[in-house]
């Protein structure tokens, strides 16, 4: 596999344990946000970048915005988001991804928490698994095969129920 830079949130345990499972695999290399936070630019290529982070009530957390906003990375590469939890983080999601386009990244892989546990896939398989896939180029957002025959409403319909599933698996959880 090629080379994976991470940057990640290292005020919260969660993407700490995240970074610690990824750095164990060779290939992939795993730096603190908080550790750029005074530079102006900040280099980042010969390979794929992932962002990990927990939301905020739906706000990515101030160090990883300064990261992607003072990014210089590889444009024609697919690059990652790892959300590891936290309220509202498919809006988290949505801020991080839009942040990067606008800057010409490409986030071509994203997963949550809700995806590893739905999928009941363990944490030292989750990050073998997420490694596979990035190796294999197979992007997580890419529109699956059963949504090309469906008409928009149909995609609506099951979007919504999934969303359903996702609430009521997190209020079970609390």
């Amino acid at each position: 596999m090629e080379k994976l830079i991470i940057f990640y949130d290292d005020k919260k345990k969660s993407c700490c344990d995240w970074a610690e499972w990824f750095s164990r695999h060779e290939n992939v290399e795993c730096r603190k946000a908080s550790g750029y936070l005074d530079q102006r630019v900040i280099f980042a290529t010969g390979g794929r970048v992932g962002i990990i982070f927990e939301s905020e009530k739906g706000k990515v957390p101030r160090s990883i915005l300064y990261v992607i906003g003072k990014l210089i990375a590889d444009k024609t590469e697919r690059h990652m988001i790892l959300v590891t939890g936290g309220q509202k983080e498919l809006r988290a999601i949505h801020t991080a991804g839009e942040i990067m386009w606008q800057r010409g990244y490409y986030p071509a892989y994203i997963y949550t928490r809700y995806l590893f546990e739905k999928n009941k896939l363990k944490k030292d398989e989750t990050v073998a698994w997420v490694l596979n896939e990035l190796e294999e180029n197979r992007e997580s957002i890419r529109i699956k095969d059963e949504y090309k025959n469906m008409s928009t409403r149909e995609i609506r319909r099951h979007l919504r129920a999934e969303m359903k599933e996702c609430r009521r698996y997190r209020k079970g959880m609390h």
